[in-house]
């Protein structure tokens, strides 16, 4: 079973350092428009040649996330920019616009495509036809399961042209299945944020109050956390292990890559050394595990679905933030312009407070006391209510700047803000220690192997290897070596000197350095430093060289100018005026196909729902030929990628649904090339509002009638016709 490759997010320069050092094999980020992390720190033109070199050079791919929608305006920038990125080396994209898929496909076939999870892939019929499309991986929604995941890696990897699966281990989940969400769109005020665009408001991180008035956060999930069933997804032949995080911090990037690492190889180790005994032999270490809650948690993690649906159990309850590590109770606050008795030990620490500051006495709980959970000075202490409602009365916290324990299972902190109030549970946000160590790590290097020969009256040699590259360069110096006349240049003195790799992405290993030298020779070290230099800048330079070697050269600007025209990109839009109209004056009413196979009604158009997994995918392979038969004369709107090519091929007229997101002239094209025919764009450009269309789709049982958002707009919760999943309007 080959090992899969571990990859990174990165957000901004400091978070590629800190992914590459901590042992990513690959790295994901965004440039400064068109990803769906728009305002991560990102990489200007500009930056982005010396990124991709600085990760090509130690080893690390880099995949561009272009995982947004583009619109026509925007359609040749975009293609521009692809073309400009995959000159300079990227090693894949990220893609959800079919549009924009088109045109590279068409113009630029060698630059590796990547299926986002935003294009909201899910089964084995969607998978064979991303293959078709020219992508050569795919990115499934987070909700599959384990079983679900061998299937679709299984049959990935058997196709005529085969597909990569990438699949999340950690890190935060949407509520509904990405690609879907219009949640943030609506309900932003008309703002417009969401993630198909790039800048999505979180509404998932929203509290929403229910028919009976309770409020709580009903749609924010755990983050994900995989680590302990590695031997699992390394079974099901996924190929990529993503972290997701671009947003969060560089020492979060580092923590989590670093422990992820120790895991993969762990169990690679054991799967090499033991065979099928692998699997129950591989355990995390609690310590571990505690760093990666301390690093970020939303009361804890979640599996997600991977052994089916969680339930409540997905939930982050009381916050949709990092929660931290819980430390105990605060039994005594002591205000700073209190009158406390010199003669009380907890006020010897009030002349280090600040004027209006306080200082608390927190009661440490036995079970942070023996996972080792203690606090330290700069770690970031937060206060939350245990009887008062935490959606009212915010969290106190800060950095703490004094720590007195008092050796009783009691421990003094200060100085916080008013407002934390005695029986007040106090948790540890930030670890100081912990966040310094994530980036204290040594530079990551590449194996190279050197063999330096040295012969009185020859010329010196050095022959360099990069051995993961498997290429090698012989440098011969411009000089002869000669007898020493006075002092000797012997092998130690030679090696010193080759070791001296620091300013490159290179070390030697155990026995990296071979020197053969005559006895008696004098050899300028100078000639050394000299001819290590030479060879390591060749080996660089073909190893960034190399990720472009075989493909064709970029486009040229009068290339893209020609395509630009060709192809009307800025010019031809979609018609929305007249889809609109058409639209609204349709007599048709699109029913659930389950419903039109039972009533068959005249004057409905059966629909499948944009997210068809589980049951209603079960159903339609069931009886697919029987649907077919149902459809031919009313056609079927279908909003997922699996299901086109299969009723088209059978005979039935398609027409493409929101759920396909055509958002530009150029997708329209591609789905009509693959045999859709548009009916409703995508929600984003505002026109499928008419129809009522559920604003998100989830797995997840939402336990309510309707949910209230915070400015009183009350949304409808239904369940779809396939009883196994949530619509939300």
């Amino acid at each position: 079973m080959k090992k899969p490759e571990l990859l990174s997010p990165v957000g901004g320069k400091p978070h590629l350092i800190a992914a590459v050092n901590n042992g990513a094999d690959a790295v994901y980020m965004g440039g400064m428009a068109f990803n769906a992390r728009i305002f991560a720190d990102n990489f200007s033109d500009e930056e982005l040649p010396d990124a991709i070199n600085y990760a090509h050079a130690h080893g690390v791919k880099v995949y561009m996330t272009i995982n947004t929608l583009v619109s026509d305006s925007e359609l040749a920038r975009a293609f521009e920019y692809c073309n400009y990125i995959y000159g300079i080396g990227v090693d894949g994209v990220i893609i959800q616009d079919m549009g924009l898929v088109r045109l590279l496909r068409k113009y630029l076939p060698d630059l590796p495509l990547h299926l986002s999870t935003q294009g909201t892939l899910y089964n084995t019929e969607a998978a064979e036809t991303a293959s078709k499309l020219g992508f050569r991986r795919v990115v499934p929604a987070r909700e599959l399961s384990l079983d679900e995941i061998r299937e679709l890696s299984s049959y990935c990897a058997g196709l005529k042209d085969p597909l990569e699966v990438e699949i999340f281990v950690h890190g935060a989940l949407c509520m509904c299945y990405s690609g879907q969400c219009q949640m943030s769109r609506v309900t932003g005020g008309g703002s417009g944020r969401t993630g198909n665009r790039g800048t999505c408001a979180q509404p998932c991180r929203h509290a929403y109050t229910d028919g009976e008035g309770r409020t709580y956060y009903a749609l924010s999930p755990k983050d994900l956390c995989l680590i302990d069933r590695i031997p699992d997804l390394v079974m099901s032949g996924a190929s990529s292990f993503k972290i997701e995080g671009r947003m969060k911090s560089p020492e979060y990037v580092a923590t989590v890559t670093r422990i992820y690492r120790k895991y993969i190889d762990l169990f690679d180790s054991l799967l090499r050394e033991h065979g099928d005994k692998a699997a129950e032999m591989y355990s995390v270490d609690e310590s571990d595990m505690l760093e990666l809650r301390q690093i970020f948690n939303r009361g804890d993690f979640t599996e997600g679905y991977l052994d089916g649906n969680p339930g409540s159990e997905l939930l982050s309850g009381t916050s949709p933030k990092n929660q931290g590590l819980y430390l105990g109770r605060v039994i005594a606050v002591i205000d700073s312009e209190d009158k406390v008795s010199a003669k009380d030990e907890k006020s010897a620490a009030r002349g280090a407070l600040r004027r209006g500051r306080e200082l608390i006495c927190i009661e440490i709980d036995g079970s942070a006391a023996e996972r080792g959970t203690f606090i330290g000075m700069n770690d970031g202490i937060e206060f939350r209510s245990s009887d008062r409602d935490y959606l009212v009365n915010s969290p106190v916290g800060n950095v703490c700047t004094y720590i007195k324990d008092t050796g009783d299972g009691y421990v003094l902190v200060g100085d916080f803000e008013r407002g934390v109030e005695t029986g007040d549970l106090a948790f540890k946000v930030t670890d100081r220690e912990l966040m310094d160590r994530a980036l204290d790590v040594p530079e990551r290097k590449l194996p190279v192997t050197m063999q330096f020969t040295a012969r009185e009256g020859q010329y010196p040699v050095l022959i360099m290897t990069d051995v993961r590259a498997d290429s090698s360069v012989e440098i011969s110096a411009d000089h002869v070596v000669e007898a020493a006349r006075k002092a000797v240049t012997d092998v130690e003195m030679i090696e010193r000197n080759l070791d001296r790799l620091g300013d490159t992405p290179y070390a030697p290993g155990l026995t990296g350095i071979d020197v053969q030298i005559d006895e008696g020779i004098m050899m300028p070290l100078s000639v050394v430093n000299r001819m290590r230099r030479e060879a390591a800048d060749i080996l660089l330079k073909r190893r960034l060289e190399s990720v472009i070697s075989g493909r064709s050269p970029k486009l040229t600007k009068d290339r893209t100018e020609e395509i630009k025209s060709s192809e009307a990109l800025g010019e031809d839009a979609l018609d929305l005026a007249r889809i609109d109209e058409a639209v609204r004056k349709d007599p048709r009413k699109p029913v659930p196909i389950e419903i039109f196979m039972v009533e068959r009604q005249a004057g409905t158009l059966p629909y499948i729902l944009n997210v068809s997994k589980g049951r209603l995918d079960r159903y339609i392979r069931d009886n697919f030929d029987a649907i077919a038969d149902a459809c031919r004369e009313s056609g079927i709107l279908i909003g997922n990628l699996g299901w086109i090519e299969r009723f088209r091929d059978a005979g039935v007229k398609v027409y493409g649904d929101y759920g396909l997101n055509i958002f530009n002239r150029q997708a329209r094209i591609a789905y009509e090339e693959l045999g859709a025919e548009m009916y409703m764009p995508s929600h984003e450009t505002g026109i499928s509002d008419v129809r009522g269309i559920p604003l998100m789709v989830t797995e997840h049982p939402v336990e309510a009638g309707v949910l209230i958002d915070r400015k009183g707009e009350a949304h409808r919760i239904e369940t779809a016709a396939s009883g196994d999943k949530t619509l939300i309007f």
